[in-house]
């Protein structure tokens, strides 16, 4: 059957041409005010001359288009004649407006109007490049509802992770792929290897390492241990210096896995721990004890950008303080400030005010040291000491990583990071960094979580520079780069962008771009002439919020005292001169000889018997008495052996150990159940015998019976007695 002469098929045809027909009499049906309205709207450009007032006569048109293929053409030039007119290049002279006037274009004619003046930007804040499209962000990875609602009041877009975004909000550490395969103009909330100070271990090995190269100023932590690679140290430590230790998980979190101890000797040598000197005498509240939650935000990596957050977060425990005893090592009410273990407390305290309560802002810690005449600024600087040291620790491998996934970012940073660092204070006023936490928690179950962590999200987005990037612009020239590429076509050579020296500042750049007031030639610098690093720092100076900068520092004499720390990697490398490295580097050596062991004896059993190991020493085998002797030798000598050495301690615990087992069994009374399980069973195996015996002699054992008991069956017929025998 043909379909083409079906009434069904004859039918569309006729469907389709009258709605063709229907929509071409619609469009030639538009008025012409519509479409003068739709080019005044375009605003085109005038050529020079061609535009009408009352006091000159209508230029005559030489040439007229289609009204469709005009439209077409303003929508082109669209963009250019706004550039023009906000750009203000226009001169006055020619045919040209003038200062407060523009044109407007309205059917074949161009009008000579009055234009409000555009207001001037504050000589402080920097513009908003021009971004034909809206800013996205993905949030798709993270748990917390909140970063999707303040992103939609400041104007980001939401879109899934396969769009285009401009910013990826992860709560975990994404993979090495996601950050091969970002674009120029994409942002990410976390740097590739910021996990060198955001797991224990691996923050204890930097922070010992720099101890160990700069023993004055790295003091910022509790003596630490890394287990079992330094058991030996520790022991010899614990022996010497009558201290409590706290114990916790190499990668654990949310205080799981923590616990305090006084006797090392418990430990196994095996165990994979961060030992801890316990810092027994901390600064107190209210007789509690607590820590600081500061809230950092890094920029840039190359060249180094920290800004911390003014206001944070001070959790509290939820027992008064007491210094540490056998009795009180197990409150970890009392010991641990974590809010996922004192929640758990009813004693757990939820206030509004801000001088009340288990979770306070860090305006109210700093209300009670005014009160209490401490220096604030001074603890602050401190602070801010010690979390610059502690991103420094880490910083060579930071770089590395930074440039090795992303060569060709050069508009924007690749990506910005909040992290969470635990701050410990004691008695006289000393900070020590105890962790950080590389995604801290944005839960907002608290109205002092939402006063905190709302506007420090806020304040963040604002912050990174993702406006600066101009997304079509970025695919046009990725494009045409791989246009080039793909036809062997020479282009312009790629923009390497600019990498200051040791990661830091000069002075003199740091002056000028604080106070452009004092060169005059760098103050007439357009935006958009600036090189990108100096637009982001421009960008962030003038978008603080409640950020303050702390690195590069504001104090131009602290850039030499940290220009130092820069210069580590010239001095030794990441892993030597450290016990833990030596210990790697024994087990890795031990680990590759059972695996080439293994790989030879599958070889042997495979292909036969194998080729001797040059290597290896040619073992002689020694005759059967020269074997004998030597064997009744080490026998003799097992025999003198005298024990090891017990300690009084370990003797009185032995001692004391069977005191309560003795006080256990008389309590128990197992002694007694013991004999009284012993008469209940003789008694029923004689009643048993007896029974057998009786049905023996009156013959009424049945042949299951002879089966199951062959031995008591031929004892009674050899004449035995078994019930003298009982």
């Amino acid at each position: 059957m043909n379909l083409k002469n079906s009434k069904f098929f004859k039918r569309i045809q006729e469907l389709r041409h009258f709605s063709k027909e229907k929509t071409r009499r619609d469009r030639d049906q538009r008025t012409r005010v519509t479409r003068a309205l739709e080019m005044a709207i375009t605003e085109q450009p005038c050529p020079n001359g061609d535009w009408y007032s009352e006091d000159r006569s209508p230029p005559v048109s030489h040439q007229t288009d289609p009204p469709r293929r005009r439209l077409k053409k303003t929508k082109h030039g669209k963009k250019k004649a706004q550039a023009k007119r906000l750009a203000g290049g226009q001169s006055a002279g020619g045919g040209s407006p003038l200062p407060g006037q523009g044109f407007i274009q309205l059917n074949d004619k161009c009008y000579l109007v009055d234009v409000p003046n555009r207001l001037a930007t504050e000589p402080n804040e920097v513009e908003r490049c021009p971004s034909d499209t809206k800013s996205t962000i993905c949030v798709s990875n993270s748990r917390y509802a909140m970063i999707g609602k303040i992103s939609k009041t400041l104007g980001f877009k939401l879109v899934k992770e396969s769009k285009l975004w401009n910013i990826l909000w992860s709560d975990s550490f994404p993979g090495v792929e996601l950050f091969k395969n970002m674009k120029r103009f994409q942002q990410i909330n976390h740097f590739p290897g910021m996990i060198e100070i955001c797991r224990k271990d691996l923050l204890s090995r930097n922070l010992n390492r720099m101890l160990k190269l700069y023993p004055h100023d790295y003091r910022i932590f509790p003596k630490t241990w890394m287990l079992p690679a330094d058991y030996g140290d520790a022991m010899n430590y614990a022996l010497n210096h009558k201290r409590t230790f706290i114990l916790k998980p190499d990668s654990g979190a949310q205080g799981r896995g923590i616990w305090l101890t006084n006797d090392l000797k418990t430990l196994g040598p095996n165990e994979r721990l961060i030992c801890q000197t316990y810092i027994h005498r901390p600064l107190l509240i209210d007789g509690y004890k607590f820590d600081l939650r500061v809230y950092t935000l890094i920029t840039s990596v190359d060249p180094l950008r920290i800004f911390v957050y003014n206001e944070g977060l001070a959790r509290f425990a939820t027992n008064k303080y007491v210094e540490p005893t056998p009795g009180n090592s197990t409150d970890l009410y009392m010991h641990l400030t974590n809010y996922s273990v004192n929640k758990r407390n009813s004693h757990y305290e939820l206030c509004d005010n801000d001088d009340c309560g288990s979770k306070r802002k860090l305006s109210a810690i700093n209300n009670w040291m005014r009160r209490h005449n401490y220096d604030v600024d001074e603890f602050w600087s401190n602070v801010d000491d010690v979390i610059i040291k502690t991103v420094l620790s880490a910083w060579p491998v930071l770089k590395h990583n930074y440039h090795a996934c992303f060569p060709g970012h050069d508009k924007i940073q690749a990506c910005f990071e909040i992290l969470g660092f635990d701050i410990l204070v004691d008695w006289k006023l000393k900070p020590y960094i105890l962790e950080v936490n590389h995604s801290p928690s944005f839960h907002t179950n608290e109205q002092v979580d939402r006063e905190v962590k709302r506007p420090l999200i806020r304040d963040t987005l604002n912050l990174v520079s993702t406006v600066l990037a101009d997304k079509k612009q970025i695919m046009r020239e990725d494009r045409k780069r791989v246009k080039q590429r793909l036809l062997k076509i020479r282009g312009d050579p790629p923009v390497q962008r600019p990498r200051l020296n040791a990661g830091t500042t000069s002075k003199a750049d740091t002056k000028g771009a604080q106070n452009p007031e004092t060169n005059p030639k760098e103050a007439d610098i357009k935006p958009e002439d600036m090189d990108p690093l100096a637009q982001q720092a421009a960008w962030e100076e003038s978008h603080l919020g409640n950020f303050r900068r702390i690195m590069p520092p504001p104090d131009f004499s602290k850039l030499d005292y940290y220009g130092r720390f820069y210069a580590q990697t010239n001095l030794v490398s990441i892993f030597a001169e450290t016990a833990a490295s030596k210990k790697r580097e024994d087990l890795a050596k031990k680990m590759r000889l059972q695996i080439e062991e293994k790989k030879a004896k599958q070889e042997q059993m495979i292909g036969g018997r194998g080729k001797r190991d040059p290597r290896k020493r040619h073992v002689t085998i020694l005759p059967r008495a020269v074997r004998e002797k030597n064997r009744m030798t080490q026998f003799r000598l097992k025999e003198n052996w005298t024990p090891g050495f017990i300690s009084d301690a370990e003797e009185r615990l032995r001692h004391t150990w069977l005191h309560m087992r003795t006080e256990a069994i008389k309590t128990l009374k197992i002694t007694e159940n013991v004999r009284k399980c012993r008469i209940i069973c003789k008694i029923l195996i004689y009643v048993f015998f007896k029974v057998y015996s009786t049905l023996f002699e009156s013959g009424h054992l049945t042949n299951t019976d002879m089966i199951v008991y062959p031995h008591l069956y031929h004892n009674l017929q050899n004449g035995f007695d078994i019930k003298q025998t009982l």
